[in-house]
């Protein structure tokens, strides 16, 4: 594929984020025991600039609906949550139609319940991860990929245990390609 200057790339994604069970992700005085989230089906947007075929910045914004199950004086309590997520990264990509690439970078990742799962917070986060693109059609391209996402841990600031959690998260997507001319092959040699 010929090596193309300014592409942009818009399109959504879905997956399924397993969030760590020593996650921090905890309102201000909510609980004084963990209450791991449990896995939630992701979905969201991105968009992505190409000043190169092989270099680009990358924004992405995604929900995932899920709950959390913990015991409450003896019962087992179920409360709705919903996590989302707000990033940015830099993304290096072979020029090819069939593209390996990696990311890394950073954001926002935060929880919005009611008080008596998980409440409100926020906390800043650091992602590497990688994947495959193909783009099908000059103007399509699918994508999969997989992160670490490296957030605060339950623990955090306590005089035991690990400051950071690990969150993992896989998702599929499709991108419309702006900015394309063509899409003819380089010439061997």
């Amino acid at each position: 594929w010929l090596a193309e200057k300014h592409m942009l790339e818009v399109g959504l994604y879905m997956g399924a984020l397993f969030p760590a069970k020593d996650h921090g992700l905890y309102g201000e005085g909510i609980t004084s025991t963990q209450r791991p989230i449990k896995t939630g089906f992701d979905v969201g947007l991105r968009i992505a600039y190409l000043p190169l075929r092989f270099i680009g910045i990358e924004a992405e914004g995604g929900i995932t609906p899920s709950k959390v199950v913990y015991d409450d004086a003896g019962e087992e309590a179920r409360r709705k949550v919903m996590l989302y997520a707000l990033r940015a990264h830099v993304i290096l990509q072979l020029p090819t139609q069939l593209s390996l690439f990696v990311l890394a970078g950073g954001g926002v990742q935060g929880v919005s319940s009611k008080n008596d799962a998980l409440g409100k917070n926020a906390d800043g986060t650091l992602h590497v991860g990688g994947g495959l693109k193909y783009y099908l059609h000059k103007k399509v391209v699918l994508r999969i990929d997989g992160r670490d996402i490296i957030g605060p841990a339950w623990t955090k600031g306590m005089a035991s245990g690990p400051t950071w959690t690990h969150h993992a998260e896989f998702t599929f997507g499709a991108s419309f390609v702006l900015g394309r001319q063509s899409t003819k092959m380089l010439k061997k040699g």
